[in-house]
């Protein structure tokens, strides 16, 4: 009997463990950064905002957290729903086997697994949102923005997007990225003394999320900016 059960236990085991999950569709646009990554109790995703959801799924936690106006999302050990504004480094991507946990709210997706977590963002340049003008001269003594607001993050990962997602909520129509450290946001078009040069100037790189690889992210004195064109 006792032979019996251990062999029922291990074929279970093993039937667990092959499992397949079918990927959700994500809304609103939004794209995967991580089908699965490390986690760990300081969380990977800036300004983390943690729910523990009945009916968690990735679809839901997505469209809750653009609902409150984050531009990050993840699902985590089947019932956790993560929001952030950006990540606090470069994700550390796991074997997408390790997020085997099924959705609270729909047991034939995944949702991460115990400290993995998939994470979500909406991408920086949407259709008809953010059009990039180009690549300006910027200086302390003649900048580019008559008046700004300079935004910091945690990391400078994936900054464009963190950057004209804080510009947006903040209910800005222009922002601009330097140097790969500074992003500054703005209602203005940039002064009539500000030149536009070639792009080449605009060389400082920004990692982007996992191994994806890197950005554009302005030059020294050189300001990457965008419009909002609504």
């Amino acid at each position: 009997m006792a032979f019996r059960t251990t062999i029922l236990l291990s074929i279970l085991a093993l039937a667990h463990t092959a499992r397949s999950f079918h990927p959700e569709s994500i809304p609103l646009n939004w794209t995967t950064l991580a089908a699965c990554a490390v986690d760990n109790p300081a969380r990977i995703l800036a300004s983390d905002i943690t729910t523990q959801v009945a009916n968690n799924t990735a679809t839901s936690c997505v469209l809750s957290c653009a609902a409150q106006g984050f531009g990050y999302a993840g699902v985590e050990f089947g019932n956790e729903c993560h929001c952030g504004t950006g990540l606090v480094d470069a994700l550390d991507i796991a074997p997408e086997t390790d997020c085997n946990v099924p959705c609270a709210g729909n047991a034939d997706a995944a949702c991460g697994g115990a400290w993995r977590i998939q994470v979500y963002s909406f991408p920086a340049l949407r259709p008809g949102s953010w059009v990039y003008e180009g690549c300006i001269t910027d200086s302390p003594a003649a900048p580019a923005f008559a008046s700004s607001a300079v935004r910091t993050f945690t990391s400078n990962v994936d900054f464009v997007n963190q950057c004209l997602q804080a510009c947006t909520h903040a209910g800005f129509t222009f922002a601009g990225v330097e140097n790969a450290d500074v992003c500054a946001c703005s209602n203005a078009s940039p002064v009539a003394a500000a030149q536009k040069v070639d792009e080449a100037e605009c060389s400082s790189l920004c990692p982007l999320p996992g191994q994806a690889g890197f950005e554009f992210c302005g030059g020294v004195e050189r300001l990457g900016v965008y419009r909002f064109s609504g």
